[in-house]
């Protein structure tokens, strides 16, 4: 069960004498083209030159024969491909063309070309014959409706009647000798009676062939027009069947005309065909030339080479030197890409926007001078009071010149209020604030050293005083007033941080805080310096940092992120503070290029191993 869980190696075919030489001949061949032509370059590695000679010349040739068998194997696969759709087309192409005719005879299609179409040129004919009978019809219509409003003796075929004529020329005589003699008779004179008679004959046979005229003429009007209506009607009958037998044919045309252009596009393809049939038939008999049937020629056959061309020792070494340089400088600037710490002063200045105030180098280290250190400063471990016992030190020099910079970071005068915090813990505030005091009364200044670390303070312990009271006791009214204390170094004096309170931040933030510079007690001092928490732990040195005249921010090179600099800075501003500068600390001279001052030659201090103790 166990074994299952695993995949398994699988049985290993044996491989032929073939195969084996199959691999061997790939493994060394070489084909490349030449930039710019048609060429390729055929090579293949042996330790035997000869060798190697005649398997690239035997690669070529039977690359030239395989191109030659392949095109015709092609042709003739062509061909028999051609030879089968020829087939299926002309089945097809008769299924097709047997299905048109049934369809025409079927629906009694001839042709589906209107010039040709009998049913489509009888329509035309109808619909001409009854655009004429209508005419006819409106003509014979007007007509009779003309002469039944017309009254009889205004017909022209009355007035144009010569028995109506005649008839009024014989009324006209009789009326003529009527008048005449009625001039010589009376009316009742039997002459005037019988010539009487014979007028009103007259008028009345004018009277009776004018309207059987009239009657005549209106009946054959009638009857043409009877005639004109009946034909109309006829033929529009007629038209209308025409009409439907015309669009039946259309219907019927449609498919007629699709079975007629499928078998048009077979005979089309039919044709493509059997053209390319022939050409296939004509090239394949070409088969036997074969200089002339492929287009890979040999250029320059391979010749047995005198030297062998690698392993390029040289090539190989200056190439090797040439990727290892270029890997470690890559994994230089990588490395120092990845580092976020500040580790020159170039660096905090950028992240910060404020000047360096000061480079402190790490306190111990032998650089351009030795220093010697007394046995008490070495079992307390650190630099806070270096200022102080060792004045001639690299480390002391540069506190002297954080002084220097503070004391003219003020156009106007030089800063009373001095405020020490760093962006993290660890970073050496503390000692910056110490020495800085120390380097401040080595001017012969009075100056206060102010434990403002309410959490954790420990400037009481770097000159061996009691933590309380201080300032904590002051700023919550335990005290009625600061009560500072001498220490070892002379005109430095110490304020305590207190009892830890509970509410640091709000002891920070009252009025009494911000009045503390201006206290009697304290009036006597030229400057007070603050030891503040860190900024980013704690809101204490946000509070604290508007009631300063000037705040150095303290950082660790190679330990503080360049982020957690730049958010501090942006906190003592956001809240009105004065960042006046950076301090970088715990530099190492030996990797950084060192410092200006090894030039002048070794300092040695040597300095009294008691511990500073206050001052009674």
């Amino acid at each position: 069960r166990v074994r299952g869980l695993f995949p398994s190696r699988g049985v290993r075919v044996p491989q032929s004498a073939e195969d084996l030489a199959a691999q061997r001949l790939l493994g060394g061949l070489e084909v490349s083209p030449v930039r710019n032509s048609h060429l390729v370059q055929i090579s293949w590695v042996s330790p035997d030159p000869r060798m190697a000679a005649r398997v690239a010349n035997a690669v070529a040739e039977a690359y030239i024969q395989f191109t030659i068998e392949a095109q015709f194997t092609t042709s003739d696969q062509a061909t028999e491909f051609l030879a089968d759709q020829i087939g299926k087309l002309r089945t097809d192409l008769a299924e097709i063309e047997g299905r048109l005719q049934q369809y025409g005879e079927s629906k009694g299609i001839v042709s589906i070309d209107d010039n040709s179409n009998i049913t489509m040129r009888a329509l035309s004919d109808i619909a001409t014959r009854r655009t004429e009978a209508r005419t006819n019809l409106a003509r014979a219509k007007a007509v009779y409706d003309a002469l039944r409003t017309t009254p009889a003796e205004g017909l022209p075929q009355v007035v144009q009647s010569e028995l109506i004529t005649r008839l009024k020329g014989e009324l006209a005589s009789i009326e003529a000798e009527y008048g005449e003699k009625g001039r010589l008779f009376k009316d009742d004179w039997p002459g005037m009676q019988t010539l009487k008679g014979k007028l009103e004959q007259a008028r009345g046979r004018v009277e009776q062939e004018t309207v059987a005229i009239a009657r005549n003429v209106l009946l054959a009007a009638e009857s043409d027009y009877r005639k004109a209506l009946e034909e109309y009607s006829n033929l529009d009958g007629l038209l209308r069947n025409q009409q439907g037998a015309a669009q039946d044919l259309k219907r019927d045309s449609v498919e007629f005309a699709n079975l007629q252009g499928e078998a048009a596009k077979k005979r089309d393809m039919l044709g493509s065909l059997i053209a390319r049939q022939n050409e296939m038939s004509l090239s394949s008999r070409l088969k036997d030339l074969q200089e002339t049937s492929s287009n890979v020629r040999v250029v320059d056959t391979a010749k047995p080479p005198v030297a062998p061309f690698r392993p390029r020792t040289k090539l190989n070494l200056v190439l090797g030197l040439l990727l290892g340089a270029g890997l470690g400088i890559g994994m230089a600037f990588f490395l120092d890409y990845l580092d976020s710490t500040l580790v020159a002063a170039a660096d905090a200045q950028a992240a910060s926007g404020l000047p360096v105030l000061a480079v402190v180098p790490r306190h111990g280290e032998a650089g351009a001078g030795r220093v010697v250190r007394r046995r008490s400063l070495a079992r307390a471990g650190s630099a806070d009071l270096v200022a102080h016992l060792e004045p001639k030190s690299r480390i002391s020099e540069a506190y002297r010149e954080l002084r220097t910079a503070v004391l003219l970071s003020s156009a106007q005068q030089a800063p009373r209020r001095i405020m020490v915090t760093s962006a993290v813990p660890e970073e050496g505030k503390s000692q910056t604030a110490l020495n800085l005091a120390i380097v401040l009364a080595q001017l012969g200044r009075r100056v206060l050293l102010i434990d403002t670390d309410l959490r954790r303070p420990r400037l009481h312990r770097a000159f061996g005083l009691p933590a309380s009271p201080g300032l904590s006791s002051y700023l919550s009214g335990l005290a009625e007033e600061p009560v500072p204390v001498r220490t070892a170094v002379p005109g430095l004096d110490l304020l305590p941080s207190g009892p830890i309170p509970p509410n640091p931040s709000e002891l920070l933030n009252a009025p009494v805080f911000f009045d503390l510079a201006a206290h009697p007690a304290l009036a006597g001092y030229a400057h007070l310096v603050f030891d503040t928490p860190p900024v980013l732990s704690v809101s204490d040195p946000v509070v604290a940092a508007r009631a300063m005249d000037a705040v150095a921010v303290v950082v660790r090179a190679g330990r503080t992120q360049r982020e957690s600099l730049r958010t501090a800075v942006e906190r003592l501003r956001q809240v009105g503070g004065k960042p006046t500068g950076v301090v970088l600390n715990d530099l190492d001279p030996a990797s950084h290029g060192g410092s200006s001052y090894g030039a002048y030659g070794p300092y040695e201090t040597v300095v009294s191993e008691a511990p500073p103790r206050a001052a009674v």
